[in-house]
């Protein structure tokens, strides 16, 4: 019988923590010879769409879609016990220090990603691939952003991507305070008017201030229907939303030079087109 591990993230968890947590187990499992089995989870994390509604497949790894509702009671099960059962099969539970299996469960419970970090963790690092798996948009999405591309020449453009979190206490990226919503657009207005953008956001009020000043302003058109303070705000549980974002993320790439604050899936693949602040006029003139 070949070695099998089934892993998941939870079903609040965004297509890059998810990610991280397939590239985790890949490595785990190529190193040691297992079959990987990503359980997605079709859960408000992303706007309750199934894997192959957004991206395309990875090699290596093959997917089952999970309703939220299952997902949840797999997770509560992996929660007090040494064991669990899912669609009648058996699982050992793999928490960090615990005995390998050939049949195992790993469940990342929370943002630290606890059990695929330790299963990584067991691969020497001469054995880590150089660079992680993308999370690749499916045939469609790609379509639809390679149009927008040449429509509008995105290659000779700056990319912004401003991301803003919902909690408060988030001290990862920009956080739905009008204080911190304005720092961040008076960062970016040092750039001259005249430099050509395109502005990927979940803020309409960061969108409406940055087209005001830069001259010749490209984004996809979207809606922002939750009301907070600073303004309106995407539905992060809508599926066109999440469809949209996944669009943004591939134009963005093919951008010439990219701003990135708050953070976007596949960030790492264009590090070497990421611009540090300050965002001075000389870098433009």
């Amino acid at each position: 019988m070949p070695r099998v591990i089934y892993f998941a993230a939870p079903g609040w968890a965004g297509i890059k923590h998810r990610f991280m947590t397939l590239n985790h187990i890949q490595t785990f499992a190529t190193h040691f010879g297992y079959h990987a089995y990503f359980l997605w989870g079709i859960s408000g994390g992303v706007g309750y769409c199934r894997f192959e509604e957004l991206l395309a497949p990875v090699p290596g790894v093959q997917v089952i879609n999970v309703p939220e509702q299952e997902l949840l009671a797999l997770e509560q099960a992996y929660r007090g016990s040494k064991s669990v059962r899912f669609r009648k099969q058996s699982f050992s539970v793999y928490r960090s220090g615990t005995a390998l299996s050939d049949r195992m469960l790993a469940y990342d419970l929370s943002w630290d990603l606890g059990a695929s970090t330790a299963l990584e963790k067991l691969v020497p690092s001469r054995f880590h691939p150089a660079l992680p798996v993308c999370a690749n948009p499916s045939v469609d999405i790609r379509k639809k952003a390679g149009a927008y591309i040449r429509q509008h020449a995105l290659m000779g453009r700056v990319g912004i991507r401003v991301r803003v979190t919902e909690s408060p206490d988030d001290g990862r990226t920009l956080r739905r305070i009008q204080k911190d919503l304005d720092d961040t657009v008076k960062s970016l207005i040092r750039m001259p008017w005249f430099v050509r953008v395109f502005v990927v956001t979940d803020s309409e009020y960061i969108q409406q201030m940055l087209a005001s000043h830069f001259h010749d302003t490209r984004f996809l058109p979207k809606k922002f229907p939750s009301q907070e303070v600073g303004g309106s705000y995407i539905d992060r549980h809508d599926a066109d939303a999440m469809r949209k974002f996944l669009t943004e993320v591939a134009c963005l790439a093919a951008c010439w030079k990219i701003i990135n604050i708050g953070g976007f899936v596949n960030e790492e693949s264009v590090c070497a087109k990421i611009l540090q602040p300050p965002y001075e006029w000389d870098l433009f003139g």
